[in-house]
């Protein structure tokens, strides 16, 4: 797969993202992939997605799926094989980003953040994973994996308590995934910080985090995607390793 300089023909799969997973599935398909996409509320937002990649001429499906579920995991992927016959490409992407201060905290916090950001990319990689195990394996490598999780699971902030401790499981996941499946998944992860500011942040919001990252701006999509694409296309010898794309935020203010 690597120095290919594209991906024609290579199979894909993207759970959720309808900012970065989107811009990520039109970047794959104009250099060839073929996409498949989760969702499990935007299902409009990822069956617009497919249809513009289907229009640049690649082969593109979405997905209804509780990924936090396995059987529904491995449905998911079961269904990219049946449709492609085999997955070459996992990014594990989707993701719960909400603010939960400490004296507001109820269980239902944890295991929502627990679902979407650990048990989901969980299930989804072992199922894949599967898979990929099964395929021929060119320069044998049979596949990779992906993972999105967050710089600040190294340096918390507050009032983010169950988020963090989900996004700090899926970093030590990304790490014993990657053992378990040398020498032929490669499996890492990117750590951003913020990618565009959401759409409930104030302007004030967004002005504090530029101020509090050394290269003060935030992320577009293109600088987590752009990454990935190296990791997927151009190097066989990466694996259980976390990139930060966080602008420098890991560094903390400058003094």
């Amino acid at each position: 797969m690597a120095g290919d300089g594209n991906l024609r023909g290579k199979v894909v799969l993207i759970t959720g993202g309808r900012r970065v997973g989107s811009a990520l599935a039109r970047m794959m398909a104009s250099r060839g992939a073929n996409l498949a996409m989760t969702y499990h509320s935007s299902r409009e937002a990822i069956e617009l997605v497919i249809a513009e990649v289907q229009a640049s001429g690649v082969q593109g499906m979405a997905l209804g799926a509780d990924l936090s579920n396995a059987a529904a995991a491995a449905r998911a992927v079961n269904a990219v094989v049946e449709r492609f016959g085999r997955l070459d490409v996992l990014v594990n992407m989707a993701s719960i980003y909400r603010r939960t201060p400490f004296n507001d905290l109820e269980p239902r916090d944890f295991d929502q953040m627990i679902a979407a950001n650990l048990a989901a990319p969980y299930h989804t990689a072992v199922a894949a994973a599967r898979q990929m195990l099964t395929q021929a394996s060119h320069d044998g490598i049979k596949g990779k994996i992906v993972n999105i999780g967050d710089w600040a699971t190294e340096r918390p902030y507050k009032d983010y308590l169950p988020y963090l401790v989900a996004k700090g499981g899926l970093t030590t996941m990304t790490l014993a995934l990657a053992r378990e499946l040398a020498p032929h998944v490669p499996v890492a992860m990117i750590q951003p910080a913020m990618i565009d500011p959401p759409p409930d942040f104030t302007q004030a919001d967004t002005d504090a985090i530029i101020a509090q990252t050394p290269l003060r701006r935030v992320g577009t999509p293109a600088d987590v995607n752009r990454l990935i694409l190296y990791i997927i296309e151009e190097t066989n010898f990466v694996t259980g390793v976390c990139y930060r794309v966080d602008g420098g935020r890991f560094l903390g203010q400058d003094s």
